[in-house]
């Protein structure tokens, strides 16, 4: 309503009431009943702006309230070949040993970030990654790696444990897009 709208935005009842019939005028919003409803329209009004925007500016907002209700580090990565790379990060203040900014490199099947990315690529694909030890603990058998894969793809998240480095243990989801 105007009055909900006037307490938000800390402006006159009357100013924001001549704002909002700009707007309906322009065809940016309609009124239902006492109400004033915007309308996809008013996209248009910030689409410049976000079209400007990299993928990693979108999400930092995202990753920094993440964050900061979990107190542990975000990151999101992109797959790139047989590695994940960081596309945006807000670190954790705790210590740890691994340094990760944007643009680091690991390996995906070490990662949970990078399980969650290759549930989607076809199993033969899977099959030509080559599985190494970076821990006592890294998964190198094939048909555990594939299942654990598979198993993430189904759970929706993957959990790594000391795989990547002693004493480090991350989760990871997905980020879809419109199209899935």
């Amino acid at each position: 309503s105007p009055a909900d709208a006037a307490r938000v935005t800390g402006l006159p009842r009357a100013t924001v009431g001549r704002a909002l019939q700009t707007l309906e005028r322009l065809g940016y919003a309609r009124t239902e009943g006492s109400r004033s409803v915007l309308l996809p329209r008013v996209l248009e009004l910030g689409y410049a702006h976000l079209s400007e925007l990299t993928f990693g500016e979108i999400v930092q907002p995202h990753l920094a309230d993440l964050a900061a209700r979990v107190h542990e580090s975000a990151s999101v990565a992109v797959l790139d070949g047989d590695d994940v790379v960081y596309v945006a990060r807000v670190p954790t203040t705790k210590i740890m040993r691994v340094d990760i900014v944007v643009g680091t490199r690991f390996p995906a099947y070490a990662t949970s970030m990078g399980r969650v990315l290759l549930a989607d690529l076809p199993r033969e694909r899977l099959a030509s990654i080559a599985l190494r030890p970076l821990t006592r603990d890294t998964v190198t058998s094939p048909a555990e790696f594939a299942a654990a894969v598979r198993r993430a793809g189904v759970d929706g998240y993957a959990l790594v444990d000391r795989e990547l480095e002693e004493g480090v243990r991350s989760i990871a989801v997905p980020v879809r897009g419109r199209d899935g």
